[in-house]
């Protein structure tokens, strides 16, 4: 047990570097995604370590270095006892549970922009609690109670943790990404791969100088003391992640004729991580010969999971899992076999080495594609496609972001066309300044479509004031020729009829005068009634026909107007019969109801056929009296109902020569109106037109208004 204290502060020194390797993480895969997804990936990489530490706290520190059960796990340790343990106990602790964080935050990057939030927390866990701590006790188990795992027994050396940690994560997220499947528009089918671009590289370079900051204690402190040792393993982590970055940007510069960021943020980490198995057993020059090819290796595996169709939204399996793969065999070809300690021969470590690596990709590559296979089965890991459209910034933390609130605006635009809509500003912002502009042009676009509308709506009015005028002057003209007809006819009968009783008095034929008297009263009689509806219809135009509402019997009312029909239901061979439920007592002015049943009658009597019946019901329903006229002639076109009440118009089935100024029913609707009440026209089903009207029993305190529609009421 170490016990000096500048061992101790030199561990905890080393501690806090690893823990700034979080902040590096944090910001190297928040400035690689896009900015829709930045605040998740932060918020994931601060809540994967809180969990990590939890869950290693109560279990994985136990399972990685309590007492052995045959070398497979520890027993012993459980939810660490961190304040009566003692200084370097609780030191080891805290060094290794920032181990444990970094291992399981490597898989957030990879699997950013379309994992749940939830779904990668239980991935965090059972990475955290299961996964590492297990292989770390096959590798470092042995560091406290001196009884090494099996597969350190063997002589597997991994100084700092190239497959303990970094080979752990990676080869778990190249697990978690073939559960997940790739981001959307990544791989557009039967065309290349789609680059998609970081929001903010000059932060994922800032999180590449923080990880290579902090890696100066991953490995530096992974002497566990103060040692001489401790200068040369930081010299040869410097020389790795160096070596890395130059080989990486190379290749890079060889593959696509320019110089990329994925050259320099692939190398710093991947040198970084090939060198952490064996910064303690190198020279100085084979440190910048394993970060080199790192760097390379790196760089042409991501190369090879694009033509795979594998995504990996930040490159953590090339640099952790490839990078760790070749820095675990590094041992076995460049360590010095004398520092090792192992007893080995250099083909023998190389075994031992490959045997590790394999180990490592069958544990945490397999069993966790398994395991996280089955969780996804069982709660879907992915983002509906919808969300990750969106971003998971707004879907899974409804954290918005001033791009956001401006795409969100101009998509409502678009659905809405409401050009009046606006862009949220953000000041002193590059999203702030384009909104600020595209809110410019749609003020202008909004006044060009004002001024457009007004002209339209302008030409609209004189094309419907243009219509109004012909539709008047072809009624005016369709009125006059009609009411020269309609008077000239009985006028004519008149003047005959005198004509030729003068002629019949003088001979003394007094049975013809009488019968000539006859036809010229009912001439006289039909061109009243021609000039009181032309009364009629200029008082209503003028807002002047007065009503003198009085309680009445309608039946009394509507069986007088009945029985004035006799003779012209004789005349053409037709009957009428007229039911009421009794005396019905009701409000109105019985002279206008008289003339609208009068007008209804006498329209069934037009359109009704020989030997037939024309029907007429009263009834009192609730507060209304309702009558109805029925004939069972031809009935009236669907598309006639409503337009049979408007002026001058009469329905297309009239009979040819039966007369009429098409004025009638148009004034018995606005008669009924002026009750209070309605009038509508409908089709018997069994044939015939119906012409209903309704009235209330009682008129309300009011002048006479405008009645419902048909159907109201």
């Amino acid at each position: 047990m170490i016990d000096r204290p500048y061992d101790i502060l030199w561990v905890l020194m080393a501690t806090a570097l690893v823990f700034v390797m979080q902040a590096g993480f944090l910001c190297l895969e928040a400035g690689l995604t896009r900015r829709k997804n930045s605040i998740n990936v932060a918020i994931k990489n601060v809540a994967d370590f809180g969990v990590s530490i939890l869950l290693f706290w109560m279990f994985g520190f136990a399972l990685m270095f309590g007492t052995t059960w045959s070398g497979w796990l520890g027993l012993s340790g459980f939810f660490v006892d961190v304040s009566g343990a003692g200084p370097w106990p609780v030191t080891f602790f805290l060094f290794q549970v920032v181990f444990c964080g970094t291992a399981v935050t490597i898989v957030s990057g990879a699997v950013a922009e379309r994992v749940r939030f939830a779904g990668y927390l239980m991935m965090a866990a059972v990475i955290s609690a299961v996964i590492y701590p297990l292989f770390g006790h096959w590798v470092w188990g042995g560091v406290l109670t001196g009884e090494p795992g099996w597969l350190a027994r063997l002589g597997f050396v991994d100084f700092a943790g190239s497959s303990v940690v970094h080979g752990v994560g990676g080869w778990v997220s190249l697990g978690a990404v073939l559960v997940l499947g790739s981001r959307a528009g990544r791989f557009p089918k039967g065309r290349p791969a789609r680059e998609i671009s970081g929001s903010d590289l000059p932060l994922a370079m800032l999180g590449a100088l923080l990880l290579w900051f902090g890696w100066i204690g991953f490995n530096g402190g992974s002497t566990l003391a103060l040692t001489q040792q401790v200068p040369g393993v930081i010299a040869n982590t410097m020389l790795g992640a160096s070596a890395g970055v130059v080989g990486a940007t190379l290749t890079v510069y060889r593959l696509r004729g320019y110089s990329h960021s994925s050259g320099l943020l692939n190398g710093v980490v991947a040198g970084l991580v090939a060198i952490t198995a064996n910064c303690h057993a190198v020279t100085g020059a084979e440190a910048i010969l394993i970060g080199a090819v790192g760097g390379v290796l790196s760089v042409l595996a991501q190369h090879a999971l694009e033509h795979l169709h594998i995504d990996d939204a930040v490159a953590a399996v090339p640099c952790h899992m490839v990078a760790g793969v070749w820095g675990t065999l590094a041992v076995g070809f460049f360590g010095d076999l004398a520092i090792l300690g192992t007893g080995h021969s250099r083909w023998e470590q190389i075994a031992v080495q490959g045997l590790g690596v394999g180990v490592c990709a069958a544990w945490a590559g397999g069993v966790g594609y398994v395991l996280l296979w089955t969780l996804n089965r069982i709660a879907p890991l992915r983002v509906s496609t919808r969300d990750e459209r969106i971003g998971l910034n707004v879907t899974e933390h409804r954290a918005s972001s001033d791009l956001h609130d401006f795409m969100e605006a101009i998509e409502r635009q678009a659905v809405t066309g409401d050009l009046s809509l606006r862009a949220p500003v953000e000041p002193f912002t590059e999203v702030g300044q384009i909104a600020e502009r595209y809110n410019e042009l749609m003020g202008v676009l909004e006044r060009s479509k004002a001024d457009i509308n007004d002209l339209l709506a302008t030409q609209e009015a004189l094309e419907a004031a243009k219509e109004d005028a012909e539709q008047a002057n072809q009624a005016k003209s369709e009125f006059l020729a009609n009411m020269s007809h309609e008077i000239r006819t009985p006028l004519h009968g008149i003047l005959s009829f005198a004509s030729l009783g003068l002629m019949k008095g003088r001979r003394g034929d007094a049975e013809k005068i009488l019968d000539y008297f006859r036809k010229i009263d009912v001439s006289g009689q039909r061109l009243l009634q021609l000039v009181n509806e032309l009364l009629d219809l200029s008082k209503l135009e003028s807002l002047r026909m007065e009503f003198e509402f009085e309680r009445q019997d309608l039946t009394v009312v509507i069986r007088s107007m009945a029985d004035e029909f006799f003779s012209l239901l004789s005349e053409r061979d037709l009957s009428v019969t007229f039911e009421s439920n009794g005396s019905i007592y009701a409000e109105v002015d019985g002279t206008k109801v008289m003339q609208v049943a009068r007008n209804l009658l006498s329209n069934a009597v037009k359109f009704a056929p020989p030997h037939s019946t024309i029907q007429m019901t009263l009834e009192c329903e609730g507060e209304f009296v309702r009558l109805q006229v029925r004939d069972s002639g031809p009935g009236i076109p669907p598309d006639e109902l409503e337009t049979v009440f408007d002026k001058f118009v009469q329905s297309s089935k009239t009979k040819s020569g039966a007369g009429g100024t098409g004025l009638g029913l148009s004034i018995c609707r606005e008669i009924v109106k002026g009750h209070h009440g309605r009038l509508w026209a409908e089709n018997h089903p069994e044939g015939g037109a119906v012409f209903t009207v309704e009235l209330p029993l009682r008129q309300p305190d009011c002048h006479p208004a405008e009645a419902l529609a048909p159907g109201e009421g």
